[in-house]
């Protein structure tokens, strides 16, 4: 018995073995393909990210590159060819290059030879990736120009100012892998801007500055750094051309300010006495001018006959040609100037100079310590010399050429009031003697913007506080090389923050999709 058992468990076992034996002979290609499949699709998405990373790669090292066209698209086809060499696992087909403005789209291929799929008629597998970036601006040229007037003192709104400006130079400086990639350049202002020693082709501590003196300094005075003292400061007054004579002959003692020609007329720097309508239209504006420019001497003229005693502030003492027994100016124009006690000739002249383009962020940032408030609002002149930082061309030459496709140029324009006229004094000099309105400065303060966007300049604008009028920041807005790079910042958080945003914009480089 036990042996019939035996007999009838060895037939079962040869006859289910042999059933097994057909049943995976019949599967053995579905299981030896699905595995197959498996391991060959792996492999193509390997292939796949392999591609997307070397397409990211290689748009980003050619957007640094150049501008041109051709340029880039070899500088990816090169890229190609030294990191992903044909023995490597999927091969490439050339990429595709576009070149669109700044974004640069990149697209590649890759082909897969499968090992298992090919029993199922699949020889190969294409992938692909794309990728869109932003082409990278080596350098990056921005001037900051930053409203230091009297109305910023209220609730300590300049310290605010000072600490967007900091945030800002460190949010471009702390993303940028070569600090020469930026510069930045400062003009403070308020009734005008206060050049310094520049404007002698010093610089600040007494050393040769790399460019040529612009600046009429007369015989009698000399350069301060007293703001309460009768001589230069370091502002100017905007060059006025009409009548201007290079050769004219210096009134002495009139702290530059009064200028005769060879025919004795008193016009002899374009500025005359005689007129009550002077306008330095349009040398106040974006212009090719390198200068000289006439120094900031804040005072009055008066006429032959006339004393400086009549007006509050000032007094016959102070007066260029004025009789000492009765006080009767004996020319036929006077200078009257500013005793300390009422602000001296320097009244109302920045605190801070303005800075040249420089890539040194310790020194940026010591600068806003120099900034303080006083004076009117004339954003249009701060406008102005900002564009005047920017420019190759004297009387400031750090700026690239206009055009560079390897420099990005901007200007950061900020406001905490509406244009205003100085009741007295201004870079449009003696207020009686011109008849400027505030509608001309918003006007040229416009016209200089569209100068600079017409140069490739970028501009952000920021209107501070709510004490801004709508006039004022439709010019602003309009300003803006676009709608949404115009900020209105009603509170100093607000300030502080639009300045990150606006470094953080200009910082960025970045893969789009």
């Amino acid at each position: 018995m036990w042996e019939n058992i035996k007999h009838k468990i060895r037939r079962y076992a040869l006859e289910t073995s042999a059933a097994i034996i057909v049943a995976f002979a019949i599967m053995a290609p579905v299981i030896v393909g699905a595995a197959g499949m498996a391991l060959d699709f792996s492999h193509a998405y390997l292939v796949q990210q392999r591609l997307a990373q070397a397409i990211d790669a290689a748009a980003l090292a050619a957007a640094a590159s150049s501008s041109d066209p051709a340029v880039i698209t070899q500088k990816v086809q090169d890229f190609f060819d030294a990191n992903y060499p044909p023995e490597e696992l999927g091969a490439t087909f050339e990429p595709v290059v576009v070149v669109d403005g700044d974004e640069i789209s990149v697209t590649g291929r890759a082909v897969y030879n499968t090992f298992f799929l090919g029993v199922i008629g699949i020889d190969t597998v294409e992938v692909q990736a794309y990728t869109v970036v932003q082409r990278q601006v080596q350098g990056l040229e921005v001037v900051m120009v930053l409203d230091n007037t009297g109305s910023m003192a209220w609730n300590g709104n300049i310290n605010a100012l000072k600490a967007a400006t900091e945030s800002f130079i460190n949010i471009l400086f702390d993303r940028t892998s070569n600090p020469n990639y930026i510069k930045i350049g400062m003009v403070p202002y308020s009734n005008t801007v206060r050049v310094g020693r520049y404007g002698l082709g010093l610089n600040p501590d007494g050393t040769d500055y790399d460019g040529d003196a612009f600046v009429n300094l007369p015989p009698d005075m000399v350069y301060t750094t007293d703001r309460t003292s009768d001589d230069w400061y370091g502002c100017v007054i905007e060059h006025n051309d009409n009548g201007y004579t290079p050769a004219a002959t210096y009134v002495p003692n009139s702290r530059g300010q009064l200028w005769e020609d060879a025919g004795g007329n008193p016009d002899g720097h374009g500025w005359d006495p005689r007129d009550g309508d002077n306008d330095p239209y349009d040398y106040d504006v974006l212009d090719e001018y390198e200068g000289p420019w006439d120094v900031y001497s804040y005072g009055r003229v008066i006429s032959n006959g006339q004393e400086c005693d009549d007006y509050g502030g000032y007094s016959n003492s102070r007066c260029n040609a004025c009789d000492g027994a009765g006080g009767n100016c004996t020319t036929d124009y006077c200078f009257c100037w500013r005793r300390d006690r009422s602000g001296g000739t320097n009244k109302y002249c920045p605190r801070a100079t303005l800075l040249p383009l420089i890539s040194d962020r310790d020194a940026l940032i010591d600068h806003l310590d120099t900034m303080n408030t006083s004076g009117n609002t004339l954003g249009n002149i701060g406008m102005t010399w900002g564009g005047r930082l920017l420019s190759p061309e004297a009387p400031f030459e750090e700026g690239s050429a206009w055009g560079n496709e390897f420099w990005r140029k901007v200007v950061v324009m900020m406001t905490d009031g509406d244009n205003t006229l100085s009741g007295t004094y201004s870079s449009y000099w003696d207020r009686r003697k011109n008849n400027m309105t505030v509608t001309q400065l918003n006007q040229r303060f416009e016209e200089t913007c569209e100068a600079l966007k017409e140069k490739g300049v970028i501009i952000y604008t920021v209107t501070f506080t709510s004490n801004i009028n709508d006039t004022t920041k439709g010019y602003y807005e309009r300003c803006a090389t676009s709608p949404d790079q115009h900020y209105d910042a009603p509170t100093q958080e607000e300030l502080i923050s639009v300045f990150e945003t606006i470094s953080r914009e200009l910082s960025n480089l970045h893969i789009r999709y």
